[in-house]
């Protein structure tokens, strides 16, 4: 299992979904929200400086569309050049669907009446990316 601080990223047009994993603790973060694609940087260089990580990881769908295919590749370069940090990416399917599934399931048996919350949802599936990249090697 990889124990290096990173920083995983489920990468959308309207928003980007953000995790932190080091030492093997996986943490959901505040989903950062993004026009076309492009963040809100602030945030995203608030936690790099804050937690350090030794790579970024951006989960990315088997066979985008486009719009979105161009959008990411932009956004992968713009980390790169931004924080000068390995930025490497998984491929991740189904994340987002996970993610839904899992929160509606806790909101129905722990607290009904609250719904689940887009950002919620990219924040967990950023989780999702970081577990998926800690069990590779």
């Amino acid at each position: 299992m990889r124990t290096e601080p990173a920083i995983a990223l489920d990468f959308g047009m309207k928003r980007v979904g953000v995790a932190t994993a080091t030492g093997g603790v996986i943490t959901p973060r505040r989903h950062l929200p993004a026009r076309a694609g492009e963040p809100h940087w602030g945030e995203l260089d608030r936690l790099v400086r804050e937690y350090s990580p030794q790579v970024l990881v951006l989960g990315c769908p088997p066979d985008p569309d486009p719009e979105l295919g161009g959008a990411l590749k932009r956004f992968r370069k713009h980390l790169q050049d931004r924080y000068g940090l390995s930025v490497e990416t998984i491929q991740e399917h189904l994340t987002t669907r996970e993610a839904q599934a899992w929160l509606r399931e806790r909101r129905s048996s722990k607290e009904p009446g609250r719904r689940v919350r887009k950002g919620e949802v990219d924040s967990l599936a950023a989780c999702l990316i970081a577990r998926d990249w800690q069990e590779t090697e």
